[in-house]
């Protein structure tokens, strides 16, 4: 069950204004997601540059930066990005920062959009944060956002996501073969997707 620690309009601009000195606005039972600010740069370089997190996120790792001056840029190029909508999770239990989600490549006249999410502090691994937050998100997605559609593309090796997004709903629709040289090998990427329809016909995981 989700709630909202304030109340807002129904459109997607109000049901993610925060006042400066709130606390994360859309909650789960295990996190809160509120808006991607400029002061979050320092946390994504933290996350970004750590190998354990780079590992499982493929070629297209569009948060990558080698200073605060370019994660500076990347930040504020996702803030501004008119067809994305990024924001920070916090877990709820002492209010810390763990990670990045988003909808991005919105299409408005297609309803669809495109799932992101990366847990970048590890010691925050495996305790069920990534799914929750996803579950708000598809909530936003859906109820708010009035979307047909949400898809994410995963690689093959990565099974700790892939257990995560099926276990959310979605479903496999393509595989990209040898989409990606890692480890000495060419390993192949997944589309995979969960439609309105799917999301409002089974139980919250």
């Amino acid at each position: 069950m989700f709630h909202v620690e304030k109340v807002f309009e129904s459109s997607p601009e109000n049901h993610f204004k925060r006042p400066a000195h709130s606390r994360p606005m859309i909650c789960g039972r295990l996190v809160g997601l509120r808006p991607l600010e400029t002061e979050d740069v320092f946390v994504m370089f933290k996350w970004f540059n750590d190998e354990r997190v780079l590992e499982d996120l493929g070629a297209e790792n569009m948060f990558f930066a080698t200073s605060l001056e370019e994660e500076k840029l990347v930040v504020d190029s996702m803030i501004g990005d008119g067809r994305s909508q990024f924001l920070v999770i916090h877990r709820l239990q002492d209010h810390e920062a763990v990670g990045i989600i988003g909808l991005a490549n919105l299409d408005e006249r297609n309803a669809s959009a495109e799932l992101r999410i990366v847990i970048g502090e590890v010691g925050a691994w495996d305790q069920g944060l990534g799914t929750d937050a996803i579950q708000v998100l598809l909530d936003h997605a859906f109820n708010v956002r009035n979307l047909h559609r949400v898809w994410l593309r995963v690689m093959e090796y990565n099974q700790r996501a892939l257990r995560c997004y099926e276990k959310c709903g979605f479903q496999i629709e393509g595989r990209s073969r040898q989409d990606l040289y890692h480890r000495g090998a060419w390993r192949d990427a997944y589309r995979m997707s969960i439609l309105e329809d799917d999301y409002r016909g089974r139980e919250r995981c």
